[in-house]
């Protein structure tokens, strides 16, 4: 059965973010994830890490409550986020929970590693409670119903590939039909929705593609 799972990562993660968690089925912690969950009450029963990151009131707490913890040396070949990550299931909605400020290898590692996981079959969001990242890989499509505060919001398409074929896209001001996106380009930064639309469709046909909504700041 499918179900809403939430990995909350370690990092500099605000607090806003905790709405997200307000209608899942599942929280499981990364490493210092653990620091955030305790901090906004919010109740887990999975932590994953080599558990250098966390406090020590944080770790007393997870050794003294009825918590499964997987532990994994500091030297290894894959961060805490990924190998938590590669135990879930495809069939589940997953939402990452992690910092998209902070530390610039952190980051990038984390949105290539959502589009890795994607293009292998995983349903994957990132979020930091401000702004959504959805990746899309090779002939695939997106479609949200209703963005809340729509007429607030940037849409960014940032390919991951050398090019990305085949983007189509519904909602917004500025639409893409059939169009190819070369990487590093700006071309396709900073769209926003269209008058009176609140929903957003956006496919591809193949290549690595990121859809970012946030904030107009």
């Amino acid at each position: 059965m499918c179900k809403r799972v939430a990995l909350i990562t370690g990092g500099p993660i605000d607090d806003i973010a905790s709405e997200l968690l307000e209608q899942v089925d599942e929280v499981i912690c990364a490493d210092g994830g653990v620091d955030f969950a305790l901090r906004n009450s919010i109740a887990f029963k999975e932590v994953f890490g080599d558990f250098d990151s966390i406090t020590p009131g944080a770790k007393e707490y997870i050794d003294t409550h009825d918590i499964d913890i997987h532990t994994f040396p500091v030297e290894k070949d894959m961060t805490d986020t990924e190998l938590a990550l590669r135990t879930m299931s495809k069939e589940d909605d997953i939402v990452l929970i992690c910092p998209l400020n902070g530390r610039i290898d952190h980051v990038v590692t984390n949105l290539n590693l959502i589009a890795r996981l994607r293009e292998e079959g995983y349903n994957i969001t990132a979020s930091d409670g401000l702004t959504d990242i959805i990746p899309l890989a090779g002939n695939d499509s997106i479609s949200i119903p209703e963005v809340l505060n729509s007429d607030t919001l940037a849409v960014s398409l940032i390919p991951l590939t050398e090019e990305v074929t085949g983007v189509t896209t519904s909602g917004l001001y500025y639409e893409c039909s059939d169009t190819s996106l070369k990487f590093g380009s700006s071309f396709s930064n900073s769209n926003k929705f269209k008058d009176g639309e609140s929903g957003l469709k956006v496919s591809i046909k193949s290549g690595r593609l990121l859809v970012v909504i946030t904030e107009c700041v």
